[in-house]
Parts: C-alpha cells; structure tokens; sequence
C-alpha cells in the first residue's frame, strides 16, 4: 500500500483516523501499532515477522543495556550495545547485502576457476533501511544516556512501525520523539496545518514527479545517447527524484500533524546549494544528521581518524547505505573524494550565506554528473550515459525528448523548473536557511484554492492512470 493509492487514500486512512480519534489518548498507541502492522503486511504479511522481531529485539536490548548502565556496569552495557547492533546489521545485510556479496565473490573467484555458491535473488523487505535504522539508534542513545528506554512495548513498537514514515523517512529518533508518544496534542489547526501538508506532497508526486518519468525513461533506454540529451536527462531525473522523495516526505509530515506528531524536516531546497556539502545539509536531512551523530561524530571523537578520514568515511558508507552494487559506491566515493577536497580548499558553503548564482549552478553541474551512478543503481548501465555526458557520443539535441514525450509531460517540466524557481526565489528573499516547511503556515486564500485545484487534478490523473511506487522504496 502506498500513499498514492486509491485503497489508501479513500479506505485505509478514513478509517484509521476514524478510529484513531474514536479511542482515549491511552489507547492510541495500539490504533498506531495496529495501523501501521496492517499498512506494512499489505505489501508482503510474511515480511511483518521480521519486523516485529526487530522490534521486540532492540526494545529488549534497549532495557538490558539500561540495568547494565544504573549498575555502573559500562562494559556490559558496551558488549550488549555491539550484540545489539550486531543483529540489526546482520538482518539488513543479508537481506541487502547478501546476493551482492556472493556476485562479487563469484567474480572474484571464477579466473582461479572457482566455482562457488549461489543464492535464490533475496527479496528486500520494505524500509528496512529505514526502520533498522530507527531500531539501531535507540540502543545506542540509551548506551549514551541520551535516552531513556521505554517500559511499553507498544509505544516503542509505535515508533518504529508509525506508518507515515515507515517505509521511506524521515528517519526518526527516539530522543526526539519520546515525549510525543506519551502526550501530543492535537487540535483542528495542526490537523488543517498536516492535511495541507499530505496536499503538498500529493501533487509534487503525482502531478510533477511522475509526469517527468517518461522524459527520465527516454535517456534510461537510449542504448547510445549524445551530450545534451545525457545532460538533460540526467537533469530532469534529479528532479523527478528530489519531487518524488520530498513529496513522500512532505506526506509523512503531514499524516503526523493529522496524528498529532512533529516530524523532522527532510529537505530545505537542496536544488539552491552552493556545494556539494551544502546540498548534504539540505537534501534528506534525517539521514545526514544520522550519518553525523553516529558515524561521522564518533570517528572524530575516537581520534584515530582525522575530520577528512571520518568525513570520506562517512560518505563512502552513504553511498553503501543506499543499494548493494558498485555504482552506489561510487556514487559514495564520489562525494567522499569531492567533499574533502572542498573541505581542503575552503569551499564549503553555509546555508543562509550570501548567494552567488554561479556557484549554485556549478555544484548542480557535479550533482547531475553523478546521476548516471544513483539513478540506474547499476555500474555497466551508467558507463553507458556518463561517456556521452562527456560529448564522446557527439552534441545531439533535444529532439528525441520532444517526439517521445507527450505536450502533457514537457508542460510539468515546465511547472518543475517554475516551481523551483519560486520556492528558490521565497527562500533567499524571505526565510534565507528556513525549512520549506514554513510556508505553509504562511499562506493565504489564494494559495490554499491553488493547492486545492492541484490536489484535484492529481485526483483526477490518479484515477486515469495507476499508481507509481516511490523512487526511495526500493533503498
């Protein structure tokens, strides 16, 4: 089940906020657990085993390593802390990691004429990512004391399972959350506030993202592209992904207003960065702080690793975080190698600094090159368009987009870029660094009569058309 369904949206969440508010506030965490059991088992209810074993897995870890720490006894808490985190690592790398694992092995060893073991192709259970994780990051900041461990299970399975952002962020920690399990408030504004929200998000994904796929899928199947069309391409794939992704988080955000919770942001115009640390800071935000505070961060603070050690670290295992091939190590090494140079050079931008239109467009020009890497996920594929991105192929045109698109699909690439441009233009003169979040408790009639035109329409092309899964599904 996926937010831009039909079952979802006039089935699955009527009834569940139905319910939801139904109940006394003690009792909703159980709708919360229950809902989100249920969202998560219409994609594959035999995947919702492994979930609960997470689950029950890092809360009672989570409550060990607590007795160990009131006890003073730190060097158990650390070795139930790695046993842990072991089994959390174990579970997402063989179902991430394992088919790739036995390949590169199998490569490795067939010139010595080796032959070796093969597995059956191993399904990726849904947000696994994600909600490791959420799970992982519990017992670590109870190990640090910057938690406290929760003595209901069903409020600790509430915050893993929570079914707005399940499957694909943001990623929450617990920290942060804790207090909103136990007492939220919720009211017809914050409602009103989430509802426009889930609007947002609906139209960024059905109206714009979906609408750019068939002009992504032309350069995705062209066996021998040229220059600009590879350019173009990649372009326009960078921006089906950032309004896909953050149109997923923006419906997150706003399912939790509608519940009552505050989430964290995910974006803050990524597409205005100045480098490729800024477009860090400002694209999946949940994940970077991750990164930071937990691999990053300690790096540093163990002092064997200098900043730009723990920094190439960090971003080569980001890369690996995303999908189990070469192309995402790349892509990782990529803005390893690159970001420590800038940090080295003194080209690091700050979010809110003075704006300078040829850096923005000069990052952009690195963030697009590595496109072919992150958006095919797949090594040989992306050494097919990165040659033509570099004129091997010859110039080209745009020719191939506008016989093998619809007038439809080139008129919300339009709406893209305008959109953009818009949101580009309110963040520098108005909120310089603030969350795009902002605006919505900012908008008046005429706004709010656009946005529902939009979310119609959307409407409309959902029922003339299938749903599209989100592009981050499959990380």
């Amino acid at each position: 089940m996926v937010f831009t369904s039909n079952v979802f949206l006039f089935l699955f969440l009527p009834v569940f906020l139905l319910v939801y508010y139904a109940v006394k506030d003690s009792w909703r965490s159980y709708v919360i657990v229950l809902g989100s059991y249920l969202f998560y088992a219409w994609w594959r209810p035999d995947f919702l085993l492994l979930f609960v074993a997470i689950s029950y897995w890092n809360y009672w870890f989570g409550l060990l390593i607590k007795r160990r720490i009131d006890a003073d006894d730190k060097k158990s808490a650390f070795r139930l802390l790695c046993l842990g985190v072991a089994g959390d690592l174990a579970a997402l790398g063989y179902f991430k990691y394992a088919n790739f694992g036995v390949e590169v092995i199998a490569a490795a060893l067939a010139p010595l004429g080796i032959n070796t073991f093969t597995l059956e192709h191993i399904i990726l259970p849904l947000g696994i990512s994600f909600y490791v994780f959420q799970a992982l990051s519990y017992i670590v900041d109870i190990y640090r004391k910057d938690a406290e461990p929760t003595r209901r299970f069903v409020d600790f399975a509430a915050f893993i399972a929570l079914f707005p952002q399940l499957v694909a962020g943001p990623i929450l920690r617990y920290s942060l959350i804790d207090q909103q399990l136990k007492q939220r408030t919720h009211s017809m504004e914050l409602f009103s506030l989430g509802a426009c929200r889930f609007m947002l998000g609906f139209v960024k994904k059905v109206l714009i993202a979906d609408s750019l796929a068939p002009m992504g899928t032309v350069i995705l199947g062209s066996s021998e592209p040229q220059m600009v069309d590879a350019w173009f391409g990649m372009l326009i794939c960078l921006l089906q992904l950032y309004f896909d992704f953050s149109g997923y988080s923006d419906m997150a955000i706003g399912l939790g207003m509608m519940m009552g919770f505050r989430f964290a942001e995910n974006f803050n115009q990524p597409l205005l960065c100045q480098s490729l640390t800024e477009f860090w800071r400002r694209w999946h935000l949940t994940l970077a702080d991750f990164l930071r505070d937990y691999i990053y961060v300690p790096l540093v603070r163990s002092k064997r690793v200098s900043a730009d050690g723990a920094l190439f670290c960090t971003m080569l295992l980001s890369g690996f975080w995303h999908g189990a091939s070469f192309a995402y190590i790349f892509f990782g090494l990529y803005f390893a190698v690159l970001m420590v140079a800038e940090r080295r050079l003194g080209l690091v931008t700050k979010i809110g600094g003075p704006y300078k239109w040829w850096r923005n467009l000069l990052a952009l020009i690195f963030v697009v090159g590595v496109m072919p890497f992150f958006i095919t996920g797949d090594m040989q594929h992306a050494l097919r368009i990165v040659p033509a991105m570099l004129g091997f192929n010859g110039i080209g045109s745009l020719e191939v987009y506008l016989l093998a698109t619809s007038q439809m699909t080139l008129a919300f690439t339009l709406v893209a870029v305008v959109w953009l441009l818009l949101a580009g233009r309110l963040n520098l003169r108005f909120y310089a660094g603030a969350q795009q979040g902002y605006w919505m408790q900012h908008v008046g009639g005429l706004s709010m009569l656009a946005l529902w035109a939009a979310f119609g329409l959307s409407l409309s092309r959902l029922a003339a058309n299938s749903f599209s899964p989100f592009l981050y599904f499959q990380f």
